[in-house]
């Protein structure tokens, strides 16, 4: 594990390496009212959207998660799985 933090405990929340680069990676999942809401989505927990970003520091806590004095260029990648876009 990268980092362990109390900010992420209740949600689907993790970092990646890739090389040199550090991913925070956030889950949506379903609740029962988004099942009421959007037909397409067919069970609580299911993963909504995904939404992983490149990061440098924690942005909770500020504890810094990559090495050296790498310049972290700005880049995300979001996916809906749900109806509702």
């Amino acid at each position: 594990m990268i980092h362990s933090c109390p900010s992420c405990s209740l949600g689907e929340v993790w970092f990646e390496e890739d090389g040199p680069d550090v991913y925070l990676n956030l889950n949506r999942v379903a609740t029962d009212e988004d099942l009421e809401r959007d037909h397409y989505l067919e069970y609580e927990g299911q993963i909504i959207e995904i939404v992983k970003i490149q990061v440098a520091f924690y942005p909770y806590c500020g504890e810094k998660l990559t090495s050296g004095k790498e310049v972290v260029v700005p880049q995300f990648q979001h996916h809906n799985f749900g109806g509702r876009k």
